[in-house]
């Protein structure tokens, strides 16, 4: 899978245009027309697949594509996200170089927290927001899974995020929470969370790296419940590592948002549905910004 695709919307499907990322001898890139055919004036579309855009990249494709109505860039995870407390913020400075690199709108899925793309909007406005449904797509995913008897948060950040979900899906939801060593402020472990004794659950998070505090949270809930594990950006550092720490988990979900979320213990959801359904609102929305 290329690390950038380059589209148009063509009768309501995604159409590959022909335009290509090239490299100079000395390691340069840019990007470049790779054909005769003419590009499309209405709706060009840069698919971005790696955690660590060439932002170069962007730039040069949204200035190939300059005469097109809209310019958008389909970026489900978004780049250093979760730097948004850090300082200097990496967060904050993917979102810049987003907003000055000539785009007119950027589609992604469960952003980490508001911070990305809040910092975006303050530099370029313009810029239109555009989120999948995050709740539909694992509805979607988990439907044929059998039934649950809740969903798990396994902080309280990821609350609003679980409780959409839940919503959907038409059940309560429960928040587990951590367990700091008071002297270093690092993860100890999780506390259950109240009415979480048997049956059967759906942890809901954003994130996984290596699976490490997802198996603490399996550690803390009775073995007398079976979870399964929704992750919208399955990173799954380690495959073996990860694989072990996932163990405890029955199925583990994710979406291909990430070029490493794929392994035999895994079931992706392919995104391409849900962002060719996005992008026809995008082409008849005037307005630039998500109803």
């Amino acid at each position: 899978m290329n690390e950038y695709e380059f589209f148009t919307l063509h009768g309501g499907a995604l159409t590959p245009e022909p335009i290509e990322v090239f490299a100079y001898p000395m390691g340069d890139v840019t990007v470049r027309r790779s054909g005769d055919a003419e590009l499309s004036p209405a709706v060009q579309v840069l698919w971005v697949r790696t955690p660590s855009p060439d932002w170069s990249v962007v730039f040069n494709w949204a200035s190939l594509v300059a005469g097109a109505a809209r310019r958008v860039l389909v970026m489900p995870y978004l780049p250093s996200a979760r730097g948004d407390k850090d300082l200097p913020s990496p967060a904050r400075t993917n979102a810049r170089l987003a907003a000055l690199s000539g785009i007119t709108d950027i589609v992604t899925v469960d952003p980490h927290s508001p911070v990305w793309l809040d910092a975006m909007s303050a530099t370029n406005p313009a810029i239109g927001r555009w989120e999948l449904d995050l709740a539909a797509i694992v509805s979607d995913a988990v439907t044929d899974s059998g039934s649950y008897q809740g969903v798990i948060g396994p902080d309280a950040g990821s609350r609003d995020r679980a409780s959409l979900v839940a919503a959907k899906l038409g059940l309560p939801v429960f928040i587990a929470s951590k367990s700091r060593d008071q002297a270093t402020g690092k993860l100890k472990g999780y506390h259950a969370p109240d009415g979480v004794l048997n049956g059967r659950y759906l942890v809901v998070d954003d994130i996984c790296d290596g699976g490490g505090t997802f198996a603490l949270l399996r550690a803390a809930i009775p073995s007398d419940a079976s979870l399964d594990l929704w992750v919208t950006h399955g990173g799954f550092t380690g495959p073996d590592r990860s694989h072990r720490a996932l163990a405890g988990y029955q199925c583990v979900y994710t979406t291909d948002s990430l070029p490493s979320a794929a392994g035999p213990h895994i079931r992706t959801t392919d995104l391409a549905p849900y962002v060719t359904q996005l992008l026809s609102r995008i082409a008849t929305n005037h307005e630039g910004a998500q109803s």
